[in-house]
């Protein structure tokens, strides 16, 4: 534990164990490039930030659960903003040169993203999450075509609907910045720590959570078009 000249460490020190924390790293002569640290730290703070957002999305799931709809829009709010900062801190990760990666990428063995145990954990919770929002639409008995297109009526489904893609979008722009990260690294042409072709993982990062609300999107995008031709001109 860090101490002051008194030998006594400070509030803030114990409660957030800064000791500990900033042990994690490694020293100077652990690390097999000086820009180890920066690759570290980013790995290090995503995990964090995917514990957190877990922990919110494990709320909105009993949320959801429990027909408590603005409880469960406001915790997906919290994974929103959580996963806009956890995309730009992969910011920091352009700073290391390809060589430099090269050395850290052999402390890695064959791990990668696939082995992220906070993203691994945020995908389970985003499929319980669709789950338990099928069965509240069941429970209500009313469809996504009806809460999209009377969504005035169905406010609250709408809201908890919208927040679900804005998850699904953010995950999808992590996915593919992360992507980016790894191209601007190791090339296009590679192929990942785990073995992994970068075009598989290019594939990867259009994966959608939630299809079913894409897909009313275009549904109703087709039926627009016969629907308003046919549609009586408002009066001026």
């Amino acid at each position: 534990m860090s101490v002051r000249r008194d030998g006594t460490s400070t509030a803030y020190e114990r409660y957030l164990r800064t000791d500990e924390l900033l042990s994690l790293q490694r020293d100077t002569e652990g690390r097999v490039d000086p820009d180890e640290m920066i690759f570290i730290v980013v790995q290090q703070s995503s995990e964090l930030w995917l514990k957190l957002i877990a922990y919110e999305m494990e709320s909105a799931v009993s949320a959801t659960r429990s027909d408590a709809v603005l409880s469960a829009v406001r915790h997906l709010r919290r994974v929103h903003s959580y996963l806009v900062n956890l995309m730009g801190q992969l910011d920091a990760l352009d700073h290391i040169p390809p060589w430099s990666y090269q050395r850290i990428r052999t402390q890695l063995e064959d791990g990668s993203g696939f082995s992220s145990p906070g993203w691994s954990n945020t995908r389970r919770l985003a499929r319980s999450l669709g789950e338990e929002f099928t069965a509240f639409m069941a429970r209500r008995a009313v469809g996504l075509h009806e809460v999209y297109t009377r969504h005035t009526e169905f406010e609250d489904l709408y809201q908890l609907a919208e927040s679900l893609v804005d998850v699904d979008s953010d995950c999808m722009l992590w996915r593919t910045r992360h992507l980016k990260v790894v191209e601007r690294m190791v090339g296009v042409d590679a192929v990942g720590v785990a073995g992994t072709p970068i075009h598989v993982l290019a594939k990867l990062s259009t994966e959608r959570l939630y299809p079913e609300l894409w897909r009313i999107r275009s549904q109703l995008t087709s039926e627009a078009s016969e629907y308003f031709a046919t549609a009586p001109t408002p009066a001026p």
